[in-house]
């Protein structure tokens, strides 16, 4: 097993990654029923977007757990969780009022959360930490679907982590909320999770 990736050498992804960076803070919150799936994405978004961090825990371990409080009381960062809902700040539709609303241009570095789980792993965890209910929300429009082949999405809108960091960033670069250095390379993540995808598929036909 290739422990930077966590997959079998025979399906190490490793010499797929391209590093970058961005300005906002990209936390993954791993739930720990995903954290050793090998088909997981969270780990390709590590690997890849080489400033982001990774907790492990669910709701009221997160509630507890030093490393993530760390962060949501850091006077420096503004604190925000990608979910979405009604109460949730929609960066592909809100005017540029909303967002400097949301979004100030104070200083502060923007730290947005990223629950790695199921759909129904992601409420619990929303559910049962009071953290993570009190944080600002940010979403986006989905305008295509999954192309995780092996694992079912219950809803339309529901994409991978590693679809959703990507296109998150899109959405942060059109808005001139960030760059990427170098320039796009965040699109090489989905290039990464298309081949881990054929390879399972390949692997496993039945998965």
């Amino acid at each position: 097993t290739c422990l930077y990736c966590f997959r079998t050498t025979e399906l190490c992804l490793c010499s797929s990654f391209a590093r970058f960076e961005i300005e906002p803070l990209i936390v993954l919150l791993v739930h720990p029923k995903e954290f050793l799936r090998t088909v997981g994405t969270a780990r390709i978004v590590r690997c890849s977007l080489t400033n982001s961090k990774m907790i492990r825990g669910n709701g009221p371990q997160l509630d507890c757990d030093p490393t993530f409080l760390s962060l949501i009381h850091d006077s420096s960062l503004r604190p925000m969780i990608l979910y979405p809902g009604s109460d949730s700040l929609n960066l592909s539709t809100s005017d540029d009022a909303e967002l400097t609303s949301a979004i100030p241009n104070d200083g502060k570095r923007l730290c947005v959360f990223v629950i790695d789980g199921t759909w129904s792993l992601a409420k619990n965890m929303i559910r049962t930490s009071k953290v993570l209910r009190q944080l600002p929300k940010l979403s986006f429009d989905v305008k295509r679907a999954s192309v995780y082949e092996f694992r079912r999405q219950p809803k339309e809108f529901c994409l991978s982590t590693v679809e959703a960091v990507s296109l998150l960033i899109d959405q942060f670069v059109a808005r001139e909320i960030c760059t990427v250095d170098p320039e796009n390379t965040h699109h090489e993540m989905l290039k990464a999770f298309n081949s881990m995808v054929k390879a399972q598929v390949k692997f496993n036909p039945g998965a």
